[in-house]
This record gives C-alpha cells, structure tokens and sequence, in this order.
C-alpha cells in the first residue's frame, strides 16, 4: 500500500517538527499532491489513524489535500503544520 509509505515518512517528519517547535500536538497537516497520483485524503487520513494510534501528539490530526496542477512538481509536497505549543 503506497499510502502506508508516505505516511510512515510524514510521521517521522511530525515528530521531528514537534520536537523542534516544543509542540504538544498536531493539528493540520497541509499537503499538495501531484495530479496524477493515486493518493487520496480519505485514504491518507485513514492510514494515519492507524499508524499513529493512540499516540497523544498525532491522535487526532487530519490530513488536508489539495490537487497541484504543475505536472513538474514531486508527487507529494507538505506545505504547512498546524500545531498546538505548550
């Protein structure tokens, strides 16, 4: 499942954002995708939820995605986080 992938390496990014910003959570994650991939924000924010589980500094975020129209750019880029700092 090519969604399991990316959102192994998107939490590895989460987790190192946080640590760096003192967050204590994430909210929102921003991401564009290329147009013609196969992702999905219904399947990314499912797999997401599974992967992260109880984990109390993701539980909760969801995914947003907006479609790129540049075919030149990568398949996925994650443009924004929204966090919540202690």
């Amino acid at each position: 499942m090519h969604e399991m992938s990316v959102i192994e390496n998107l939490v590895l990014l989460l987790r190192d954002v946080c640590a760096k910003e003192k967050a204590i959570r994430v909210v929102l994650v921003h991401m564009t995708i290329h147009p013609f991939s196969c992702l999905d924000e219904g399947n990314l924010n499912f797999m997401f939820s599974c992967i992260v589980g109880d984990d109390p500094l993701l539980k909760g975020a969801k995914i947003k995605v907006q479609r790129n129209k540049n075919l030149q750019e990568p398949e996925y880029i994650v443009d924004n986080v929204e966090l919540e700092l202690e």
